[in-house]
């Protein structure tokens, strides 16, 4: 599945990214964060946790942007008290009323990715191209990961594309993957 690397090393001028899967309840959290090495998407931490405490995972949240400083962060847009906590303890350039945001952008017919860090992804509008990405990439050899991320790896081989949908059923630890699939969203090769 992929080529040995050093997941401790963080390349300082590599294009890093980082995917949140925020979810509370029943589901899990998942936070993925790769960076672009020799030609390679190497994967630099994975985690999904269990029934997260929200003020918990916005605290490692920015441990790990911290850490990593991700070019670009894509989260789930379903949970946009999470993104507007992110995006006020941010700061720099960051409008934390983003929907409105993207409208103007919209309207202006820019880009509104190239000005956020923390990018809202419709998974309802973009999740067949998201899995079909994700699924080109892995085929093509394009991502290393390192056997000690063990989630994301059964949930790569638990998978299931069901008519260009994720079968979250049939998948094990699927919000690691939905972090794993939003990570990849800056990597985009012809």
């Amino acid at each position: 599945m992929s080529v040995p690397y050093d997941p401790e090393y963080v390349n300082p001028v590599a294009v890093k990214s980082m995917g949140i899967d925020p979810a509370w309840g029943s589901s899990a959290f998942g936070i993925v964060v790769t960076q672009f090495v020799d030609g390679k998407v190497q994967v630099l931490y994975a985690e999904e946790f269990e029934r997260p405490d929200y003020n918990e995972m916005l605290k490692k949240t920015l441990e790990l942007i911290c850490k990593y400083d991700p070019t670009k962060i894509w989260i789930d847009g379903a949970n946009p008290s999470f993104i507007r906590s992110l995006k006020i303890n941010i700061g720099g350039n960051e409008e934390v009323e983003y929907e409105q945001a993207i409208s103007r952008y919209k309207q202006m017919k820019v880009d509104y990715g190239q000005n956020m860090k923390v990018i809202p992804v419709n998974f309802s509008s973009e999740h067949k191209s998201m899995l079909g990405h994700t699924k080109m990439l892995l085929e093509d050899g394009l991502i290393s990961i390192d056997s000690g991320f063990d989630k994301l790896i059964t949930s790569l081989r638990t998978a299931v594309d069901n008519e260009g949908k994720l079968d979250k059923e049939a998948t094990s630890y699927d919000d690691i993957f939905d972090a794993f699939r939003l990570s990849l969203h800056i990597y985009q090769f012809s």
